[in-house]
């Protein structure tokens, strides 16, 4: 039997990050925003958030998860709301690196955090944010369905805090279960931020730790990273991205 920890995350991995609701204004470019496009893997690694940025208390699980594989989302116009449709994939011609980074609450069952960052050779363009919100009004209700199976989400729009040059912001629930996933995706020059935080508690409204690694990682983003210290290798616990 799966511990409530992985079966909890289980369900992030049949998800790829999306987002939608209000979008920020682009801010001008300063001279100490650092130039974030074509870094590789082992460069985006160190732009997570790092030591002394999440609780110390939350265990930390690097890289890919058990459950990554091909999906398919129906309606199709739906997977542009999670990066995979055509804008995604002009958008993934241009990746240069990727990583990713889970959190997990203490004394949390059922609660993570996920944070992913791609780089890209250029600057994200507008047209990623605007397809991800002309799908949002569209996919109230979508499936996604996969090697285990079909899910049905549900989704609506959210407010909350801007990051980077431009954000979308969303959340997702199971149909007929707790599970919601609030989540937003934010860019930075040629960065592409996608933050997750999934918990059990149904219709509440819990984005603690979705804001908290998202500022850390704008900071990092910003103004340089920081390096994660004491994190543990898993391929059970992370989030589809």
């Amino acid at each position: 039997m799966r511990t409530p920890v992985v079966a909890a995350t289980a369900a992030l991995l049949l998800l790829t990050t999306a987002c939608g609701g209000e979008d920020s204004p682009t801010p001008e470019p300063t001279s100490s925003t650092p130039t974030l496009s074509s870094l590789d893997d082992e460069q985006v690694q160190r732009y997570l958030p790092g030591e002394g940025q999440m609780p110390p208390s939350w265990g930390q699980y690097e890289g890919e998860g058990a459950g990554d594989g091909e999906q398919a989302t129906y309606p199709k116009t739906c997977s542009d709301l999670l990066i995979s449709g055509r804008a995604g994939e002009d958008l993934a011609e241009g990746r240069t690196g990727s990583a990713r980074r889970t959190y997990i609450p203490a004394n949390a069952k059922g609660s993570a955090v996920g944070v992913k960052i791609t780089s890209y050779e250029q600057s994200v363009p507008d047209g990623v944010f605007e397809a991800m919100g002309a799908a949002l009004d569209e996919c109230g209700e979508y499936q996604q369905i996969n090697k285990e199976g079909t899910t049905t989400y549900l989704s609506e729009a959210t407010t909350g805090p801007s990051y980077g040059d431009r954000t979308f912001r969303f959340r997702t629930r199971e149909k007929g279960g707790d599970t919601v996933f609030e989540r937003l995706v934010f860019s930075v020059d040629g960065a592409l931020v996608q933050v997750l935080e999934m918990h059990t508690e149904g219709d509440e409204v819990k984005t603690t730790g979705l804001e908290m690694a998202a500022e850390a990682t704008e900071s990092n983003l910003r103004d340089g990273p920081r390096e994660a210290s004491g994190s543990q290798e898993s391929s059970s616990v992370s989030p589809g991205f």
